[in-house]
C-alpha cells in the first residue's frame, strides 16, 4: 500500500541557509549604513565613536553652541555676530526673504584641519536649525 502525505517536510538544509541569507541582508545593510553615517556624523546626529573621531566630536560641540545661540536669540538676523568665537569664523551669511530664516557658512578650526559647514536656521527663535559638511 502506498503512503500519502499531506503535509512535505522541509530539507533541513534550507531554514539554515533561509536564516543565513536574511543575516548576511542584514549585516550588509548595517554595512551600508553605517559608511553613509560615518562622511558626516555630526549632520546624521551620530557624533560618537564607532561613527565619529575627535575631530568631529569637536565640531559637534560648537555645532551645540551654534543651535543653543541660534535658539537663544531674538531675530535671526543677530545669529551670525553671536556665534563667532575662538576657532569659528561666518565666511558668508544671508538672510532669507523672509526674514526669519538665515544662510550660513562657518569655518571651524579642528585639531586635524579647517572644516565648513553650511548653517540654516529656519524660524523665529531657532525653531529648525539644520547643517551640512561643505568644502571649503
Amino acid at each position: 500500500m502506498q503512503r500519502r502525505a499531506l503535509v512535505v517536510r522541509r530539507a533541513e538544509g534550507s531554514r539554515w541557509r533561509c536564516r543565513m541569507v536574511v543575516g548576511a541582508v542584514v549585516l550588509a545593510l548595517v554595512g551600508v549604513a553605517s559608511r553613509v553615517i560615518a562622511t558626516d556624523p555630526v549632520g546624521y546626529g551620530f557624533a560618537f565613536w564607532p561613527f565619529a573621531n575627535h575631530a568631529d566630536l569637536v565640531e559637534h560641540q560648537v555645532m551645540d553652541t551654534v543651535s543653543e545661540v541660534a535658539r537663544s536669540r531674538v531675530a535671526p538676523q543677530q545669529v551670525p555676530a553671536a556665534v563667532v568665537a575662538d576657532g569659528v569664523e561666518v565666511v558668508r551669511a544671508h538672510v532669507g526673504d523672509p526674514a526669519n530664516s538665515v544662510w550660513m557658512t562657518l569655518r571651524i578650526e579642528l585639531p586635524d584641519g579647517d572644516r565648513c559647514r553650511e548653517v540654516v536656521v529656519l524660524g523665529e527663535h531657532g525653531v529648525e536649525i539644520n547643517s551640512r559638511r561643505v568644502s571649503c
